[in-house]
């Protein structure tokens, strides 16, 4: 960022389309909370580290031996040829990030190398930029093997002189800054990092069947605290919490999971897995079609429900409240916003029922249906690389979306056939409110969709796309979640993290709860 010493920006550019493994998630942050295991499970065998590290919280930092270990597992594979194989890894942090293991490769070119340090406060042009300039010494270009990286390079120094330093405060605004144009989850197909193209269809998770091990152990642990039966579903509100508390830790639930109770097999099944799916990976064309990129479905699905779910739970929510103690509010007009809403939703898959007021079961079973298969293919069969088509029941995360459509629709072709119902047996030849009696069968019905789609709210778990600051943000803000490493406190009235140490517990309040921030709430206090 060019406000501390030594600082160079290398600027590098791929002469061609390189190979690299991507760990999913926020991958790239230092943080105990899990975001590093896959890596150390892959290289490790463990989540804590080498044998003989002093402490896993100290090795947390070692970032440089972190790269070397994972550069070295794909040399130990014979998976690394230079232009060829797999050449770097790609993680997330506040941005993507990528660790490139051989300079010398033919994939790579140097475009540039700057000494971005600038001069110090209170001195004067000839005050040193660097300390020890032979000590950062990188390849002038692919060609220059005689200066290649120090497998002993050092980490760089964080001691700060914060009164001499002139753009600490800012480099954290620019970081954050940079780093949101890819966070907004309004739309996440234009999010993509460009140029990055994932190559999804053969994905290694620690959500697949072959690790019942493990999800047993996560399910047992949250049908204690979430309240949960032995089939996973919840069973209402608990005397510890109120409704709305807890929908939220069912929806945030996956934030907390947790790969360290994997037994010695399981995390031998990982390993062997990771290498089966990278040699596939280098043996196979980049350019290979698929039937079917199970990223852009996904993406696909929750573009087109996350949002608009949201809205009809909230309208939802919001009619009840005026119902219960607002001002009088038509109840035709407000029957119709919903109905209006359910339409929207429905319409491409639900056959309206005659104005007997009732639905036929092959009516309803045929909407279903039709909405389930809406971003799945037609018939269910798709292509494998190499291979004869099969269904998705062998696929574990065709199942995982096939399974959350026909939840996504069940609730709402089933709120959509009870909205229809209800209007044309009260409202749709009665140009005024009905009476009472009736009103009072909708509120319930209302209260009744509510719940539902509260529920299925929660347990999509799509919480970071209904996370939001709650106005719009000025042209001279930012809308502000918490991401490393770039760590605000946003607490006027205590000093920021750079003067204490980090209150973990206030970091998840802030993550839930973002902020519209100016550059000016960076600075230091």
């Amino acid at each position: 960022m060019g406000s501390t010493r030594d600082s160079f920006l290398s600027t590098y550019q791929t002469t061609q389309s390189a190979k690299c493994l991507y760990f999913d998630g926020a991958s790239g942050a230092l943080r105990e909370n899990g975001t590093m295991d896959t890596q150390m499970l892959l290289v490790y065998g463990n989540i804590t580290g080498p044998p003989g590290a002093n402490s896993s919280a100290k090795f947390l930092w070692d970032e440089y031996a972190r790269a070397r270990r994972l550069c070295a597992w794909l040399h130990e594979q014979n998976l690394d040829a230079p232009g060829q194989g797999i050449e770097g890894i790609v993680r997330m942090s506040a941005g993507f990030e990528l660790i490139w293991c051989d300079f010398s490769s033919p994939s790579l070119r140097l475009v540039s190398r700057l000494n971005v340090s600038v001069p110090l406060l209170g001195y004067n042009r000839t005050s040193p930029l660097i300390k020890d300039p032979e000590k950062y010494k990188l390849p002038r270009s692919v060609a220059d093997h005689g200066n290649e990286v120090d497998d002993d390079l050092p980490a760089p120094e964080w001691e700060i002189d914060w009164e001499h330093e002139p753009f600490v405060a800012s480099q954290q605004w620019d970081w954050f800054t940079s780093a949101s144009r890819a966070y907004s989850s309004e739309d996440l197909a234009s999010n993509r990092e460009s140029s990055i193209r994932l190559l999804d269809t053969d994905p290694v998770s620690l959500y697949s069947p072959a690790y019942q091990g493990l999800m047993t152990k996560l399910a047992e642990h949250e049908r204690e605290q979430l309240n949960l039966t032995s089939d996973g579903f919840w069973q209402g509100v608990s005397d510890r919490q109120p409704r709305r508390d807890a929908m939220n830790d069912l929806m945030r639930r996956r934030s907390r999971h947790s790969v360290g109770n994997l037994s010695p097999q399981e995390v031998a099944n990982f390993r062997r897995e990771m290498e089966q799916m990278v040699t596939r990976l280098v043996s196979q064309n980049p350019h290979d079609k698929h039937t079917i990129s199970w990223s852009h479905t996904c993406e696909m699905i929750v573009n087109n429900f996350a949002k608009r779910l949201m809205q009809f739970r909230q309208l939802l929510q919001h009619n009840l409240v005026k119902e219960r103690g607002g001002p009088p509010v038509d109840s035709r007009q407000r029957f119709a916003l919903l109905r209006e809403r359910a339409h929207s939703l429905l319409m491409p898959f639900f056959e309206y029922p005659s104005e007997t007021g009732t639905t036929s079961v092959e009516n309803i079973e045929a909407s279903l249906d039709r909405c389930k298969r809406a971003f799945l293919p037609w018939p269910v069969q798709y292509e494998v690389h190499n291979a004869e088509p099969k269904g998705l029941d062998h696929d574990f995360v065709g199942q995982a979306i096939e399974e959350v459509m026909d939840s996504v629709c069940s609730v709402l072709v089933g709120a959509g056939r009870s909205i229809e119902e209800t209007w044309l047996r009260y409202f749709n030849h009665n140009l005024e409110s009905p009476g009472n009696e009736q009103l009072q069968r909708s509120r319930v019905e209302m209260r009744i969709w509510h719940n539902r789609i509260e529920e299925l709210t929660a347990w999509l778990g799509w919480a970071p796309h209904w996370m939001g600051c709650d106005r719009i943000c000025a042209w001279d803000e930012e809308c502000y979640i918490p991401m490393w490493p770039v760590l605000r406190q946003l607490s006027p009235e205590k000093p920021a993290y750079g003067n204490r140490e980090i209150d973990w517990e206030e970091l998840e309040y802030d993550l839930w709860h973002p902020q519209c921030l100016k550059i000016t709430d960076f600075a230091a206090r």
